[in-house]
């Protein structure tokens, strides 16, 4: 029986794909691996070698949706030192947070999307 191996790309929706696409490659390590022929969509993964992690894929709307929640985090092995340097270069973020052997923040992007940053 063939099994689901992954998730293979998470979608975030933003009204300026060409802003946003260059704020998401200053802040992570990606790599652009899809552009859609209409212009609707961007692709990216992380730019490391060896397994095939999941991408994030940007694609064009009006008008943000409303969410009350984050919809997934990126993992990170110095949560205060990533903090710090996100604060210093004028990102939008929270306060880190902690419980349960966590330590989060969010970071927010220019559409307000909130993208969790976590250490465990």
């Amino acid at each position: 029986m063939k099994s689901v191996k992954r998730i293979d790309a998470v979608f975030v929706p933003v009204t300026n794909l060409e802003n946003s696409e260059k704020w998401y490659m200053s802040t992570f390590p990606f790599k652009v691996v899809y552009r859609s022929s209409d212009g609707l969509y961007v692709g990216f993964r992380f730019s490391e070698e060896g397994e095939t992690k999941t991408a994030l894929t940007l694609y064009k709307v009006e008008k943000i949706p409303e969410r009350n929640h984050i919809a997934f985090n990126f993992y990170c092995d110095d949560v205060d030192g990533y903090h710090n340097y996100l604060s210093n270069q004028n990102y939008r973020v929270s306060e880190i947070h902690g419980g349960d052997g966590m330590r989060f923040f969010d970071l927010y992007d220019p559409d307000g999307n909130g993208l969790g940053i976590v250490e465990f």
